[in-house]
């Protein structure tokens, strides 16, 4: 099988993540949730999305405020 060359590198790579109130698809880290309209918070060091009683990061161990 032969790759599609248009497939690899040309589009712009979109990390996908859910809110963590309302479960949302989000395409892209936007500061809201577009259909809950929470605050969504991302940790500083990784941008995993951040459960709001969140202490700790669990995508990298970073302690978050």
């Amino acid at each position: 099988m032969r790759s599609n060359p248009r497939a690899k590198g040309s589009e712009k790579k979109e990390r996908l993540c859910a809110c963590p109130y309302c479960d949302t698809n989000l395409s892209k880290p936007f500061p809201f949730c577009k259909a809950c309209g929470k605050e969504i918070r991302f940790c500083k060091s990784c941008g995993q999305v951040l459960a709001a009683e969140a202490r700790v990061c669990p995508g990298c161990g970073t302690q978050v405020g």
